[in-house]
């Protein structure tokens, strides 16, 4: 049996169910093509409550970019976790990347500076770029 792809940059999100750190059940379909997505995949095993504060205390700005935040354990095929992901409303992804071991917290103005960049893209000078 063979691994599934990597997810990069440009690939669109698959549709996933996953349980919060929160311990609600989360379907991306409730939100697709509606808002973008800030998926946070942490690791099963792990001392992350510094991490899900930091993210927790900036949820009013994911707000105001239309973005809903997801802290998660579950993992997502073709996502090595830990990682984060920034994905448009359609599901493309825009930003994805690693969570090093010893830096445990996205710095969180790069991530609200991913999250402005997807709101301020223009779909129709994108689709003219392709």
């Amino acid at each position: 049996m063979t691994e599934p792809r990597s997810l990069e940059r440009g690939d669109r999100v698959p549709h996933f169910e996953v349980q919060t750190v929160d311990q609600r059940v989360f379907s991306y379909r409730t939100i697709w093509q509606r808002k973008n997505l800030l998926l946070v995949l942490l690791s099963a095993s792990g001392s992350d409550a510094e991490l899900v504060s930091d993210l927790r205390a900036h949820e009013a700005e994911f707000e105001r970019f239309d973005t809903q935040c997801i802290i998660t354990r579950d993992g997502l095929p073709g996502i090595r976790v830990p990682a984060v992901l920034v994905a448009d409303r359609w599901g493309e992804i825009i930003h994805i990347a690693a969570l090093s071991e010893s830096a445990r917290s996205p710095a969180s103005e790069q991530l609200l500076g991913w999250l402005e960049y997807v709101q301020n893209q223009c779909p129709e000078c994108e689709g003219e770029a392709k």
